[in-house]
């Protein structure tokens, strides 16, 4: 996890309490942060744009400034040390990276201010107009929400703390900026209204952040940006395949921003600023929404003399009109006898209330065990309720909770899925066959349609799969086997492999609609491997599971035809039915071709449930 330091004097003074370094260490840590403890960081200006750089003793100055590009080493000018408190980032709770956020939630902790924050919207300062263009899938970055800060008060410490805030979030919520980006701009910069709309990458120009100066000699294409300037090369995979790119720009056409890459040097944010104008931009509204409200209350709480305004967004769908930010909370309900259970505690309905007001909750009785919650809006993590019983816990102590030993005592032991594959591993080993693990995740072409069989009609399908490769879940560990020798066509023969491992089919009747099966499967290839070498194997693992089959005969890919059987068990769970326990034969030539394999093969797959099971 990234490290940040908290400015100690500046938390100090926002968290209206007096409180000892040590109990602030200690409380910090209850609240799970991972802190390191006190310490004092040397810190250096860059002359050119007055960015601040903070260092540990073992730490060099960087050689060049992030904001401007100038060489910081040769033009920098030495600050006074500031002492703070290192601390690793909670990756879980963004609202925490700050010292406003982090004062909030300790002044809740420490019962100083309980309840959910309240923060005045006033009128919308502008409006934004939304071009229909960006949610076309060449130019897609669909989402973006607005808020103006006015009668800021700067300085180079608060600068610094908000460019740190800014790049944590895109760290913790924006993953690295592709699912949201903020941008911080000079109001006073600007002319109303704004828009955000799409751009020819060749065509279209500005002057990135970092140039020399603001004139038109400094201007570059969009396409340019990205091949040429450090942060446009940093961040151009997320724009990779789009043939228009996503543009925000003011009423005279000066250019913002180049969302999720970089903003205009015309519009960047100096101590002289007095008015801010943000922007959030992503793929999903909801974390588009909930960025900017931590932003937004975070600075409002770093510095409590700024007032906040909203923007009128319009678009992209005719006739919608929003304003953002919106601070609505989220309505929960939590019922305080699981809670109770949950944490192993005793609680009443109204300590529950107390702790999550603590927790900066809004939170009423309803009837019996019941409770209300309204959870502020910039809470990113609160997703169900075992969160709030968290919350609970974390305003409870953890360190206040006593260790008890359990009612009961039972003697672990091992599943009977996993002994039967233990059983099944050794003796598969001891028939000279190397384990193998194959991926669970793969897709119907090499899953089916390279074997030559209909698709599945039982596979559990990803919805939002990372990769065409992998868009459902196995069900059959026969086509990993042959992808292995496929992957291996160089190596000598015979190469004789195995894996135990787990399949997935839909259930209707299954609490999750699918269910996991245990399965065996093992093949060889080798210039004179045939059918009686699968039946042989299939025997050993049948003999060795003490069972008792018959042989039937086994049709359809990737078997060859008249060379394959299935082994049904007659004292298997069906109470006396018969029930296939393996199915083996040798591999259909076509198939082989398929997997680029030029010397026979066998294949034997079984279900390990069958082949286990004891009346």
């Amino acid at each position: 996890m990234p490290v940040i330091g908290i400015p100690v004097a500046h938390l100090r003074s926002l968290l209206r309490t007096e409180i000892s370094p040590q109990d602030l260490l200690e409380d910090l840590g209850h609240l799970g942060c991972d802190v390191e403890g006190y310490t004092q960081l040397r810190r250096v200006r860059c002359n050119r744009c007055a960015a601040v750089y903070e260092m540990t003793e073992r730490e060099e100055i960087p050689p060049q400034c992030d904001a401007c590009l100038a060489d910081l080493r040769a033009d920098h000018a030495e600050m006074e040390p500031l002492d703070v408190i290192r601390m690793e980032l909670l990756a879980v709770r963004p609202d925490m990276f700050d010292p406003g956020g982090l004062a909030r939630v300790l002044r809740g902790y420490l019962s100083v201010e309980t309840g959910a924050p309240e923060y005045e919207l006033e009128a919308p300062a502008f409006r934004m107009q939304i071009d229909p263009a960006v949610r076309k899938a060449d130019s897609y970055r669909p989402h973006i929400a607005c808020a103006v800060l006015e009668n800021l008060q700067l300085d180079a410490d608060m600068l610094k703390i908000i460019m740190k805030l800014q790049e944590n979030l895109h760290w913790a919520i924006g993953r690295d900026r592709k699912h949201a980006s903020i941008g911080v701009y000079d109001l006073d910069r600007i002319e109303p209204d704004l828009t955000y709309t799409v751009e020819e990458p060749d065509a279209f120009r500005f002057v990135p952040l970092g140039a020399a100066g603001t004139d038109a000699s400094h201007a570059m294409s969009l396409t340019k940006i990205l091949e040429e300037h450090p942060k446009g090369k940093a961040y151009a995979h997320l724009l990779k395949g789009l043939a228009r790119y996503p543009v925000l720009k003011d009423a005279r056409g000066r250019v913002l921003s180049m969302p999720p890459v970089i903003n205009s040097e015309e519009t960047k944010v100096s101590i002289s600023t007095k008015r801010f104008f943000i922007d959030v931009t992503g793929l999903g509204q909801r974390v588009v929404e909930r960025t900017l409200n931590i932003v937004v209350s975070s600075l409002l709480e770093s510095m409590p003399g700024a007032t906040l305004r909203g923007v009128e967004l319009t678009g992209p769908e005719a006739g919608v009109v929003r304003v953002t930010p919106d601070f609505a909370p989220q309505e929960m309900k939590l019922n305080t006898s699981r809670a109770a259970r949950t944490l192993g505690i005793d609680i009443t309905p109204g300590q529950a209330v107390d702790l999550l007001r603590r927790m900066r909750h809004d939170a009423e009785v309803l009837e019996g065990e019941e409770i209300a919650v309204r959870v502020p809006a910039y809470r990113n993590d609160i997703l169900h309720e075992i969160d709030l019983i968290e919350d609970l816990a974390i305003a409870y102590g953890y360190h206040q909770i006593e260790p008890t030993l359990v009612p009961t005592f039972t003697v672990g032991s091992e599943l009977p899925e996993e002994a039967f594959s233990a059983r099944a591993r050794e003796m598969l080993c001891g028939l000279g066959f190397l384990e193998v693990m194959t991926l669970v995740l793969t897709n119907p072409e090499a899953h089916d349609d390279a074997l030559g069989r209909a698709r599945s009609e039982d596979a559990v399908t990803v919805a939002h799969p990372v990769s065409s490769e992998q868009t459902m879940v196995r069900t059959s560990l026969l086509p990993g086997l042959l992808a292995t020798f496929e992957h291996n066509v160089t190596h000598p023969l015979p190469q004789r492999v195995f894996e135990v491992g787990d399949i997935i089919l839909m259930d209707a009747e299954a609490e999750t609609l699918a269910l996991e099966h245990r399965r065996l499967a093992c093949g060889v290839v080798d210039p004179r491997v045939g059918f009686e070498d699968a039946k042989a194997v299939a025997e050993a693992v049948l003999r060795e599971f003490g069972r008792r089959w018959e042989l039937r005969p086994c049709r359809g890919a990737p078997f060859l035809e008249g060379r394959a059987a299935e082994a049904w068990v007659s004292d298997g769970p069906e109470g006396g039915q018969p029930v296939r326990a393996l199915w083996f034969g040798e591999v259909h030539p076509e198939v082989l071709e398929r997997f680029q394999l030029q010397n026979p093969a066998i294949l034997l797959e079984g279900d390990l449930e069958v082949l286990g099971h004891r009346r």
